[in-house]
């Protein structure tokens, strides 16, 4: 006869953290409309950057997103690109084609830009963690963040103020992005990230060292504020699906023509 299993007091405990964790995740989740809002963002402005010559890449958990889960991580409630500091006024310039579409660039100073509808609800303004730069947007949204060539340390690092002292260890090596980017899937969409599987993972190996084992959360996105205790949680099989754009119409203000765009940077 086997043993039965003996569950102890350290093993209650930590199934019990475990399960609260798994609650306070539950509760960062966009809801469906939020979602297609969030894919219809990434399209127009992906598609806008490939007609004007604006490079980008996904990034962050957006990358984490396409390379273990296939689109956008179920708990997660952003996009994010980078691209570099010297073209953020190229895309501000792009204000009227977003509008088009019915989106807005908001200005983020300390970070870049953030790409959102215009008839989305405001967040409640506030502060960044330097505690004087002030801070607000509109729900969902895709960061634009911006990066810079560091000559000394020979990398591409975050450009503005308050990222580079949130994150100071984030980089891209030189390859990274010089090299040809490649297009991966993002759900039904189709991104550019950085060119080779091996290349993306150290990319997420050096950023996310336990991304294949665990789910980890840092902020939270609506408030823009860090977590006292960070959301951590094993990852499970359930976890490894994405959340798909819904079959309803488009929230934009006009549908999005990938053809049209297409097409029209043949033509030039």
């Amino acid at each position: 006869m086997e043993n039965p299993m003996v569950i102890t007091d350290a093993d209650s405990k930590l199934l019990a953290y475990y399960a609260n964790m798994r609650r306070r995740l539950e509760k960062e989740k966009l809801n469906d409309i939020e979602v297609d809002k969030l894919y219809d963002i990434v399209e127009v402005t992906g598609g806008l950057f490939d007609k004007h010559g604006i490079r980008y890449m996904i990034e962050g958990g957006t990358l984490l997103g396409a390379i273990r889960n296939g689109g956008l991580i179920k708990h997660d409630n952003d996009a994010d690109f980078d691209v570099l500091q010297d073209d953020l006024d190229k895309i501000k310039a792009l204000s009227s084609n977003f509008a088009e579409y019915g989106l807005e660039i908001i200005d983020v100073p300390g970070w870049g830009l953030q790409v959102t509808h215009i008839d989305s609800p405001c967040l409640a303004p506030g502060l960044w963690t330097d505690g004087t730069t002030e801070w607000t947007s509109k729900w969902p949204f895709l960061d634009l963040i911006a990066i810079r060539w560091d000559a000394i340390g020979q990398k591409y690092i975050l450009a503005q103020d308050v990222a580079y002292h949130d994150y100071p260890e984030y980089y891209l090596t030189r390859s990274d992005w010089e090299n040809p980017f490649e297009k991966i899937p993002f759900g039904h969409l189709m991104l550019w990230a950085i060119g080779g599987t091996k290349n993306r993972r150290a990319y997420l190996d050096r950023h996310y060292r336990n991304w294949d084992r665990m789910i980890e959360m840092k902020m939270d996105h609506r408030s823009n504020q860090y977590f006292q205790v960070e959301i951590q949680c094993p990852l499970s099989s359930e976890d490894l699906c994405y959340r798909p754009r819904s079959k309803n119409p488009t929230t934009l203000k006009k549908p999005y023509s990938r053809t049209k765009v297409i097409n029209m940077i043949q033509e030039n």
